[in-house]
């Protein structure tokens, strides 16, 4: 209905509820003592204009109503959250018109950074601008810790995401300093009870939990309880190692690790502790991970006799964990296990350890000349006697490393996997989000995954999808044949199959 119909069907309404019945009134009136004051024609138009005066102040009214409405809403109403995540957390809640009006810090760096500032009835971007420019001052944004978090939560996806990219493009600017360049991970919030119950439990905001989220989905090293006390710069060095795209966060720049001692000095740290020289490494690899909610290098290697693993914390070079254990491999005379040898009697009707390591050769297609036995040992496995054989060949740019599960009564493999370590990925000229450019076809892949399997059919290929990681594109799936499930992963560039796992669908 448009306004002029309005106004009519409220002039009409009006005149029904009023009538004009002065004439008639004045007629059956007897003459009145005292002063008459005669009705003129022109009162009686005024005394007409009367409905259309109370109509025309309802349609104020209800017009006024309708705009007060609204002009609430688009002022006074939150319509977006915004929460800026260093260690400082602080949340900011805008209006339709990007006015803050509520700032909220959710930890004690957050107060300091807040401090006396009232930023209510300010812009965003003055907010933002005073915030960052507060962190700086505070030495929270600095070369050591360079990583900070934009998260927007709107129910309108648009309005969100292009809130998140504008605020994203603006503080990589403000960041962008002589002294460092920062790292801006920006995402928009995807509210849930799960996510609220995380953030409301650990004190942190809902970008942050969504963040550990997303690390947790891709590895299962790690708790939210474990990472919750991280800061963004942590977080973003543990998402960088754990994937090169995440699926919700978009990260600009490198995080920052010149607070840390370097992989050099760490793996440095770790030999000493073992022992062990350089020229005695037969496998070796390094890399950020936690313990304990500390930011540690997780120092993996291998000597003939030995495998250990050792934590070295990354700020300090102090261990915090080191493991060894005895691999099964005949040790050198000046070299004894910390335990006691494992038990070398053999019962009748057992393979015997060669034996072992001959049907795992045979199986892989190789020979003993042509790998490096890193463990031959004897282990139970709910409750089952088996050979643990595992060894490495060189492939190409990196290894090979294969291990195998078998049976010790009866001499079958019960299970085995390779993977490629050290491996060097081809070059690729596609990123995260863009066209695939020239990898092999999906059918391709597929067919190199269930030639792998004789008998086996791309009908009982599962959960197949395409992945970026670790710097490239991979084919990931599942061949579930003759009561074995063969779980594998392809090089999308080259074809090539860089980690096999088989092991029966009841265990």
């Amino acid at each position: 209905m448009t306004d002029r119909e309005l106004n009519e069907k409220l002039r009409q309404a009006y005149e029904h509820a009023t009538p004009d019945v002065l004439d008639a009134v004045l007629s059956d009136c007897n003459e009145q003592k005292g002063r008459v004051v005669s009705m003129t024609t022109e009162k009686k138009k005024k005394a007409w204009l009367r409905p259309l005066i109370a109509a025309a102040a309802c349609l104020c009214l209800l017009l006024g109503g309708g705009f007060g409405l609204k002009s609430y809403r688009v002022n006074h109403m939150v319509d977006a959250t915004v929460s800026l995540d260093v260690n400082p957390s602080v949340e900011l809640q805008v209006n339709q018109k990007e006015r803050v009006l509520n700032v909220k810090a959710l930890n004690e760096d957050g107060r300091i950074i807040v401090g006396d500032m009232d930023l209510s009835g300010s812009s965003l971007d003055v907010a933002v601008n005073a915030l960052i420019g507060s962190m700086l001052q505070n030495g929270y944004l600095n070369e050591l810790a360079n990583s900070i978090l934009i998260s927007v939560d709107n129910d309108d996806p648009v309005r969100g995401a292009d809130l998140q990219a504008r605020l994203s493009a603006e503080v990589d600017r403000l960041l962008q300093t002589d002294s460092f360049s920062a790292s801006v991970l920006s995402q928009t919030v995807v509210r849930s009870s799960e996510l609220q119950q995380m953030a409301e439990q650990y004190g942190i905001t809902l970008g942050k939990a969504q963040l550990i989220q997303d690390i947790l989905s891709r590895s299962t090293l790690h708790t939210f309880d474990e990472l919750a006390p991280l800061s963004i710069n942590e977080l973003n060095l543990l998402l960088g190692k754990e994937t090169a795209a995440a699926t919700q966060v978009t990260v600009v720049g490198t995080a920052s690790e010149k607070g840390y001692i370097g992989e050099a000095k760490a793996k440095t740290v770790a030999l000493e502790r073992a022992g062990v020289t350089e020229s005695e490494l037969l496998l070796y690899k390094i890399g950020l991970d936690t313990h304990n909610g500390t930011m540690v290098y997780d120092v993996e290697f291998t000597t003939d006799s030995y495998e250990f693993d050792c934590d070295v914390n990354a700020k300090t070079g102090e261990i915090v964990k080191f493991e060894k254990e005895y691999n099964g491999v005949a040790p050198a005379v000046s070299a004894q296990p910390d335990t006691a040898q494992p038990n070398t009697n053999q019962t009748a009707g057992e393979i015997t350890v060669e034996e072992a390591k001959t049907i795992a050769l045979n199986h892989a297609g190789l020979t003993a000349d042509a790998v490096t036995f890193v463990k031959a040992k004897q282990d139970y496995d709910d409750g089952r006697l088996v050979y643990e054989i595992e060894f490495v060949t060189t492939s190409g740019n990196g290894y090979l490393e294969y291990d195998y599960e078998i049976d010790a009564a009866t001499g079958s493999i019960l299970s085995y996997d390779y993977d490629a370590e050290s491996y060097t990925p081809q070059p690729m000229t596609t990123t995260p989000g863009t066209a695939t450019g020239a990898l092999i076809d999906e059918a391709t892949a597929k067919l190199t995954a269930v030639n792998q399997v004789p008998g086996a059919s791309t009908s009982d290929i599962y959960g197949w999808k395409l992945d970026y990681d670790d710097g490239r594109w991979e084919y990931e799936g599942k061949i579930i044949y003759n009561q074995m499930e063969f779980e594998f992963t392809i090089d999308a560039a080259t074809g090539a199959v860089i980690e096999w796992d088989v092991e029966s669908i009841y265990d």
